[in-house]
């Protein structure tokens, strides 16, 4: 028996090998392969660095000769080193004392040709760019200005401890800011105004100062990686005095099985009166008889009066509330006008959206090819008779999705990701949708619509219907409400369909939302 006896043990490494056996001696021969390997610590985060934090480089090549680091003069602190601008180590730690984009560079001289993933690069040598971002401390730099009536901007406030800039009550304050260092997490906090809290990225918020009295601010910008962040702190920034201005009626929404008036500042409870308002109910047009049991503010908002009822207000019921000149009125005392048969909204926000804690691109933020999380089903015919590109004609956030049906056309696409949803439980799912063009369909014909499927055609949700009378050039909000049958994960689709319009049909989509609902039993 042949024995072979190795020379030298060495770590395993995919790539090619060059082996020479001679046959006329005992052992064979195994040339340490010539592999580039170079990491730092920061590789996974971007080599995003704060300024004076360090960074680790590292060279764990195999067949090394000969290394040089090349580092940015004047900018780099090399630890334990004089030299701040090369090193010959395998490991260098150094420390960059300015933001900035920089480039390091790392030289290398091998025994032989180097190997790379696709097999040898017919050189000894090899260069290699590390591009590192310092960023600066975050800071943030804030103003605020009175909105005028118009909504253009007014005078500024005074944004120190204790300026109690006085504020009518029902008036707008838009706050400004820059930043520096790259912050992306963003959180408001708005006493005494509406909203009382924001944690988008805006630049500009615009808020609505209700409650008299003083208030302070507080506004946090940071990141988590690298770790920084500013915090703006003013106390008794804003002083809200009474108004002698009209108090009008900006929203009535469901609101936990109660009925919420959102009024344009704070209101007093003991002003409102049940004999003054009337309320009528019903579901799949059948009335039901209602009374109101109990009127007070809203503890978290007291701009919003919720009328409790004797009955609890489901999701397929229809409301409506009208109010009659009686002695309701704000905390100032300015009395709220009458209004008639005003139908109650369902106000979707304030339900959890399933789709955001699954992996869907819902809102058609993540990629810059739509395709990649909505790809397109394959079946050919008029189905492919469409475009789908992404957006900046957005309802929300920074993207959406435009969709055109071709003439005599249809779309589907499909979600790259899946949801779940428990069975017997009801749910509302919604879009917003621009409308740009409905072109020239046949009315007697079958109308263009757009289809909400799971997994391909395998359980069809619901129809929104594009007929001639449907809203264009604005937002509007569509639902379809459904009572779910399955439990699996299932992949959400996408049909549209135009086979009866000689014309192109062009809209926008944004926010696509699955929300439980209660229905009435």
């Amino acid at each position: 028996m042949k024995k072979i006896k190795f020379k030298k043990i060495i770590p395993l490494v995919i790539v090619s090998l060059a082996v020479f056996v001679q046959c006329d001696k005992e052992e064979t021969t195994l040339i340490e392969p010539n592999v580039r390997a170079v990491f730092t610590s920061e590789m996974n985060f971007e080599n995003k660095i704060n300024v004076n934090q360090d960074i680790d480089f590292g060279d764990a090549s195999a067949g090394v000769v000969s290394r040089t680091w090349t580092f940015p003069d004047n900018v780099v602190n090399i630890d334990k080193s004089e030299n701040n601008t090369t090193s010959t180590s395998k490991i260098v730690k150094a420390f960059f004392n300015r933001p900035g984009t920089y480039n390091v560079n790392l030289s290398q001289t091998f025994k032989g040709e180097v190997f790379n993933k696709n097999g040898s690069t017919g050189s000894n040598t090899a260069d290699t760019t590390i591009v590192v971002r310092v960023l600066p401390e975050v800071n943030i730099n804030l103003t605020a200005n009175y909105l005028n009536n118009d909504g253009t901007l007014g005078a500024a406030l005074n944004m120190v401890d204790n300026a109690e800039n006085e504020v009518l009550a029902s008036k707008k304050i838009r706050f400004s800011y820059t930043t520096t260092g790259e912050p992306d997490n963003f959180d408001w906090t708005f006493e005494g105004a509406s909203p009382d809290t924001f944690d988008g990225d805006a630049p500009d918020v615009d808020v609505t100062y209700r409650s008299l009295g003083t208030h302070d601010l507080k506004f946090i910008a940071n990141r988590q990686r690298p770790l920084g962040g500013d915090t703006i702190s003013i106390k008794n920034l804003i002083k809200v005095i009474p108004s002698s201005e009209p108090v009008t009626l900006e929203a009535v929404n469901e609101n936990k099985g109660k009925i919420g008036l959102e009024f344009s500042r704070d209101m007093d409870p003991s002003s409102a009166d049940p004999n003054n308002f009337t309320i009528s109910l019903e579901n799949k047009g059948v009335a039901i008889p209602v009374s109101i049991s109990d009127i007070d503010v809203d503890p978290d908002s007291p701009n919003i009066l919720l009328i409790t009822l004797n009955e609890t207000v489901y999701r397929d019921d229809k409301v409506n509330i009208s109010y009659r000149p009686g002695f309701l009125s704000t905390s100032d005392q300015v009395a709220a006008d009458a209004f008639t048969d005003v139908e109650v909204a369902f106000e979707a926000a304030s339900r959890v959206n399933v789709l955001e804690a699954q992996d869907i691109d819902q809102s058609f933020e993540k990629s810059n090819d739509i395709f990649n999380d909505w790809p397109d089903l394959g079946w050919g015919g008029i189905w492919e008779r469409y475009t789908l590109t992404n957006s900046t004609m957005a309802h929300e956030g920074a993207k959406s999705v435009k969709v055109e049906y071709k003439s005599n056309g249809g779309m589907i696409i499909k979600s790259n990701g899946g949801f779940e949803v428990e069975d017997g439980k009801s749910y509302e799912l919604g879009v917003w949708i621009y409308m740009e063009s409905l072109g020239n369909s046949d009315p007697s014909q079958f109308l263009p619509d757009l289809r909400f499927y799971t997994d391909g055609a395998g359980r069809e949700l619901g129809i929104i219907f594009f007929n001639s009378t449907f809203p264009t050039g604005k937002w509007v909000y569509q639902n379809i409400i459904f009572t779910s049958n399955f439990t699996e994960s299932a992949t959400l689709s996408l049909r549209g369909f135009n086979e009866f319009n000689p014309e192109s049909l062009t809209f926008f989509m944004d926010n696509i939302t699955l929300r439980e609902v209660q229905l009435r039993p």
